[in-house]
């Protein structure tokens, strides 16, 4: 399995679908610098803003990397869809966290001197948001293999309809709160608990649905040749 792995790393880097995601971190980052060419510097609440949004367009965009044209087509290749699709998976957040990184280190490369910037907290945010996109991204991609970029816009449009659901939440599950809020640490530990949820969607929707499809058409068949010739099986 290892070694199936290492081999099937180079061609997935080629045919991956990088370019959303590189417009993506290159927007992030011109923000970041505009918003400290106008203003001089990035003050503490900006750059949680900042950091937020770039957290949620890299989300959006890292689904484009799940695109799989041969997710409907298993029984032709000889790596499961599991594989190409945990490895997409891990590539694609690798990406978008390491751009979401580079954003966050501008921000704070832009940052007045000694001004608090709780980044573990952010990166938790990061972390949830681009998983929800790669979630999504991954349903709309097993559902509708073939459709390709519209799968991954479908999955980019839920992860945006799941964060403006968030909008409307009370005070007491508010998840976007600033530094300064006293909410910030109930609001975290709210991330945290919902940090698993998409990590359990991806790994319903990655799984390799022709292996099921297989034994249950096996089944049926098997089921067709009893009720037609009494005392066979397959």
């Amino acid at each position: 399995m290892i070694r199936m792995v290492i081999l099937l790393l180079r061609p997935l880097l080629r045919a991956v679908r990088w370019a959303p995601l590189a417009w993506a971190s290159l927007a992030s980052a011109a923000v970041v610098v505009l918003a400290a060419l106008t203003r001089g510097a990035v003050v503490s609440c900006d750059a949680v803003v900042l950091a937020r949004l770039s957290a949620g367009v890299l989300g959006a965009t890292a689904g484009f990397g799940l695109v799989d044209p041969m997710a409907y087509d298993t029984l032709s290749t000889p790596v499961p869809r599991w594989v190409r699709m945990w490895l997409r998976t891990a590539l694609s957040a690798g990406a978008a966290l390491g751009a979401w990184g580079t954003t966050l280190a501008l921000i704070v490369a832009f940052l007045p001197q000694g001004s608090p910037l709780l980044a573990d907290d952010l990166a938790l945010e990061a972390v949830t948001c681009v998983l929800t996109g790669l979630s999504g991204a991954a349903v709309a991609v097993r559902l509708r293999p073939r459709h390709g970029r519209a799968a991954a816009l479908a999955g980019a449009a839920a992860q945006f309809a799941l964060l403006s659901v968030t909008l409307f939440l009370t005070a007491e599950l508010w998840l976007w709160p600033l530094q300064n809020d006293p909410q910030w640490p109930v609001a975290h530990r709210l991330w945290l608990v919902l940090l698993p949820l998409p990590a359990v969607c991806l790994a319903l929707a990655n799984r390799d649905a022709a292996a099921r499809w297989r034994i249950g058409s096996v089944h049926r068949v098997d089921v067709g040749i009893r009720w037609v010739f009494p005392g066979r099986a397959l």
